[in-house]
């Protein structure tokens, strides 16, 4: 799982690259990938530069954040999410828990 992640945060992967992301992942981690590609859609550009997912485990997902005046925007959009996450995959989660991650790599 860990040269998935590493390959996610290097490589901006668009339709080429999504195929080979899922094959790499395996069964386990199509779930969590589907919520990483779309992170962005999920929650706008601006806080998709500040925020990624890290893991999905039990139907919760967990996002590192730059710091915590981000983790607080999130804190108070996380209605906003869910909602957007039920409308992109028709499906609910139970949680959305924010840390804060030091090293938070940037995207282009």
């Amino acid at each position: 799982m860990y040269s998935l992640l590493a390959m996610m945060a290097f490589l901006r992967a668009d339709n080429r690259f999504q195929s080979v992301i899922y094959r790499l992942g395996g069964e386990k981690h199509q779930r969590f990938i589907s919520v990483y590609l779309a992170w962005k859609k999920l929650v706008g550009e601006l806080l998709a530069e500040r925020s990624h997912p890290v893991k999905l485990d039990n139907n919760v997902l967990f996002v590192g954040v730059q710091n915590s005046a981000w983790m607080q925007e999130l804190i108070l959009l996380k209605t906003d999410i869910l909602k957007n996450y039920k409308s992109q995959f028709g499906e609910d989660l139970q949680d959305i828990v924010f840390t804060i991650r030091t090293g938070h790599r940037r995207r282009k």
